[in-house]
């Protein structure tokens, strides 16, 4: 065992992480910062595609909201963001209509909530709307949408917090950063130096309020650091396994929260095809479509990469729709081309397919999960999970995110805030 010493360790480089490390950085702080994974990014992972002409986005791809971090950093990296609005397209009786506002039935219903009454699911609010005579189409696109924009299990999903963050405002128009979420990260690593170690899995967290001791495995070493401060920025569904062990246990307030928060099932599988064909079917009818959506099929939604007109479709499954997927043992990119061949009868899909790219974010042992949602009565879940344990623990993501949660902002945003405690 080998053994160092610094003032802050910094568990995990994703983004909040990064967000971290860079303000330790910036005020002189020493610290080190570790990363299970070969790659820094966390939930954020852009991969180039086969021919290295674009971006692939495996996790976090879009930026919602005003994001003012978000947007500050690419302008500092020397990064854009190009905005995504562009037309929404229905699989209906077999046939791709022009959608309806995709995002009025959830307001709708999101709006009929009232915020003092007790906590129900979300499932037992759609019941409701069902018997106050919302129809069944209206039914499926909210519960379709839900699941695929919060990632959650409706049965699970709490209805109240998820009314207050529609209510305060979602971005209908959200933007990208034109390279991928890549080029930002590595702009926020890039100073770090060695004080970056990756495959760096840390075990267990022994704490007290003097301090703690971070014990990780790096390959084949075992390391132990002793630190004054501890930032832990790893995903709620890694600390709900127990896959970093705390001694003692985390008091019953952070547990409490934790339980709160769940982390919501995501399936990503990016198409790559020899020509982007939706835009010359039909007549050129597709030409500007955004997104396409078949509620009849396993992995329901679908979305170009507008304004950029690039051969790529991204398939998308999440809450629900990846349980009913793993419960039937479907292969999701199998069931990804079944969407596409729906919503593109008249084209051999398979034979013009050039590469396909596929992540399951509930599988990743190092995620074990997407972004998160508050179940039924998680209230300030995640205003507790951010306040410190002894000024010794302190906890960043998107997870811990009350404003911003499940984005990069979110995690952005949380890893300063976690630096402005510990300082």
């Amino acid at each position: 065992m080998s053994t160092h010493q610094t003032d802050v360790v910094v568990v995990g480089a994703g983004a909040a992480g990064l967000a971290a490390a860079r303000g330790l950085h910036e005020r002189r702080v020493d610290f080190l910062i570790l990363e299970a994974r070969e790659r820094i990014g966390g939930r954020a992972y852009t991969i180039p595609s086969s021919d290295g002409a674009f971006p692939i986005e495996l996790g976090a791809e879009f930026i919602h909201g005003e994001a003012p971090q978000t947007h500050a950093l690419l302008r500092e990296s020397g990064e854009a963001a190009l905005q995504t609005a562009a037309a929404d397209f229905v699989l209906r009786n077999g046939r791709l209509e022009r959608g309806s506002d995709r995002w009025s039935a959830v307001e709708r219903l999101f709006g009929s909530v009232d915020l003092g009454a007790p906590d129900r699911s979300v499932d037992a609010l759609l019941e409701g709307a069902r018997r106050s005579g919302y129809s069944d189409d209206e039914l499926r696109t909210a519960r379709t949408f839900i699941e695929g924009f919060e990632a959650a299990i409706t049965s699970d999903a709490g209805s109240v917090a998820l009314a207050r963050q529609w209510r305060a405002g979602v971005d209908t128009s959200p933007s990208r950063p034109d390279g991928g979420y890549g080029p930002l990260l590595a702009f926020l690593a890039k100073p770090l130096g060695d004080r970056l170690r990756l495959n760096a899995r840390v075990e267990e967290i022994r704490w007290s309020r003097s301090g703690a001791y971070v014990r990780a495995v790096g390959g084949e070493e075992l390391v132990q650091i002793e630190a004054r401060r501890v930032i832990v920025t790893v995903p709620a569904g890694v600390l709900h396994a127990g896959d970093v062990r705390f001694t003692p246990p985390l008091p019953a307030r952070t547990r409490a929260a934790l339980d709160a928060i769940a982390m919501g099932p995501v399936v990503k599988v990016m198409l790559e095809f020899e020509s982007a064909f939706w835009e010359t079917v039909d007549a050129g009818r597709f030409r500007d479509a955004g997104f396409f959506q078949a509620f009849e099929c396993e992995i329901p939604t679908l979305w170009t990469r507008l304004p950029q007109r690039i051969p790529l479709l991204a398939a998308w499954a999440g809450g629900g729709a990846v349980a009913r997927l793993e419960a039937r043992g479907a292969d999701a990119i199998a069931e990804a081309l079944a969407t596409c061949r729906s919503l593109f009868p008249s084209v051999d899909v398979r034979a013009k397919l050039r590469a396909v790219h596929m992540h399951d974010w509930q599988t990743d042992p190092l995620s074990r999960g997407a972004y998160s949602y508050l179940r039924v009565g998680g209230g300030d879940a995640r205003d507790a999970l951010a306040l410190p344990v002894d000024d010794t623990l302190f906890f960043a993501g998107e997870a811990t995110s009350a404003d911003d949660p499940g984005t990069v902002e979110g995690a952005l945003r949380s890893g300063e805030r976690a630096v402005a405690q510990v300082l």
